[in-house]
């Protein structure tokens, strides 16, 4: 008879444990969200065809690599942004899907200079077959984004794509007559895809993610010749307000639909955009309750890499401008039209610049309020974001243009968009 081998219960556990079968993954989702400066990993789900293989998995078991900071800086070192020490993973299982979270990290992973990149890796020390790259991924999904409607929409002699979000109730059903705020896109995004635009910064997200019941708006703009000095071509200035009158006619369906609050409307905008919020207003002053223009440029009036005049001679021009006309849509063709000029300096406008902003230099803000002021305007606010203010959030001086981005982070009591959320 053959004699039969004992092994000690140590050695029969490694035996146990080096048996489980490696994971045969069938799919791999990923679930990200809009960032300040980018797309934000957030967590991972891997979902296997043998359950089996997923038992006594522990979050030490795996380790993220090149997962940094999603901004441009570190905002506690100053430093350009290094791996996190602590990767803040979290596992959870539900029959073959294993959930892995973790502290929100950059999709592109980590750079070195503006060549030099690194993807992210997610690495299981236990099972290899479970290592997860940005190439695995089955389908990736966005916060907040893939709830949103998106479509296309014809006026005034354009067509143009759309993304829109509409607050729902506890049982997914959307909340009617609900505020709306609609982002003028910058400059960066124009002629550019809607997700793009939809991506660019935190527009379409940023209340929802606050869980703030209002409606928000983006449109994708294709205007490729709108530039610095741009009212100095008539031909830009009536592209941008025909856009604009696009826009307002779409947002007169939704409050006809019932979807939106017609007098609780908001704009806001950054760069050109702020620029093209401005014209909004010059439009249609008597449409909206308030308004946000961010880092604006100038649509209105030359101010930017203008050299032949003195500050104070820009505030002059925009007085005139803002007594004059703009482009208005009249059923055959954009016409000039006369601008309710009272109306919009009683609109109130709460403008934000960086102190440092050499794109979009905080002279046109300046510029802006002084021209409004000599007009009456009595309820305009200046939020001005110093060199360590921009820091907190991951931005170098070299890009201070980024105001957007503390705009539309901060909820905090005085902050700006408390201001906007206080009048709805």
């Amino acid at each position: 008879m053959k004699a039969h081998r004992i092994f000690p219960f140590s050695i029969l556990c490694l035996i146990t444990a080096c048996a489980t079968p490696q994971a045969d993954v069938a799919r791999i989702d990923l679930h990200t969200a809009v960032g300040d400066t980018g797309m934000l990993v957030e967590s991972i789900d891997i979902t296997v065809n043998n359950p089996q293989s997923l038992r006594g998995l522990k979050a030490e078991d795996f380790d993220l690599v090149n997962n940094v900071y999603g901004g441009y800086i570190d905002p506690e070192t100053g430093q350009a942004p290094a791996d996190f020490t602590d990767d803040g993973i979290v596992l959870s299982r539900d029959g073959a899907t294993l959930h892995i979270s973790a502290k929100p990290f950059g999709i592109n992973g980590r750079s070195e200079g503006f060549r030099r990149r690194f993807p992210w890796e997610l690495v299981c020390n236990r099972d290899s077959s479970l290592n997860v790259t940005l190439d695995k991924v089955t389908e990736r999904h966005i916060n907040v984004l893939d709830d949103c409607i998106t479509g296309s929409f014809t006026y005034a002699g354009l067509t143009r794509e759309y993304m829109l979000h509409l607050p729902k109730d506890a049982d997914g059903n959307p909340i009617p007559n609900v505020p709306l705020m609609v982002w003028q896109i910058g400059g960066g995004e124009y002629n550019r895809d809607l997700m793009t635009a939809a991506t660019a910064n935190r527009c379409l997200v940023s209340l929802a993610t606050e869980g703030i019941p209002c409606a928000a708006l983006v449109f994708a703009i294709a205007n490729p010749n709108y530039s610095y000095s741009a009212s100095l071509f008539p031909e830009r200035i009536e592209l941008i307000d025909r856009n604009n009158a696009l826009q307002m006619a779409f947002i007169d369906t939704l409050i006809a639909e019932g979807k939106v609050d017609g007098s609780r409307l908001f704009c806001a905008g950054a760069s050109s955009g702020g620029g093209c919020t401005l014209r909004f207003m010059m439009q249609f002053p008597d449409r909206f309750k308030a308004a946000i223009p961010c880092c604006p440029m100038d649509p209105i009036v030359p101010i930017h890499q203008v050299k032949e005049k003195y500050e104070g001679q820009f505030v002059s021009d925009l007085v005139k401008a803002f007594k004059e006309n703009v482009y208005k849509w009249n059923g055959t063709d954009m016409v000039p039209s006369p601008i309710d000029t009272d109306a919009f300096v009683k609109l109130p406008m709460y403008f934000v610049h960086a102190s440092s902003d050499q794109t979009c230099k905080i002279t046109s803000s300046y510029s802006y309020i002084e021209a409004r002021k000599r007009l009456g305007a009595t309820r305009d606010q200046l939020r001005v974001y110093s060199d360590k203010d921009l820091a907190a959030y991951g931005l170098p001086p070299m890009i201070a243009h980024f105001s957007w981005v503390p705009l539309l982070d901060d909820y905090g009591e005085d902050s700006v968009m408390r201001w906007m959320i206080d009048q709805f």
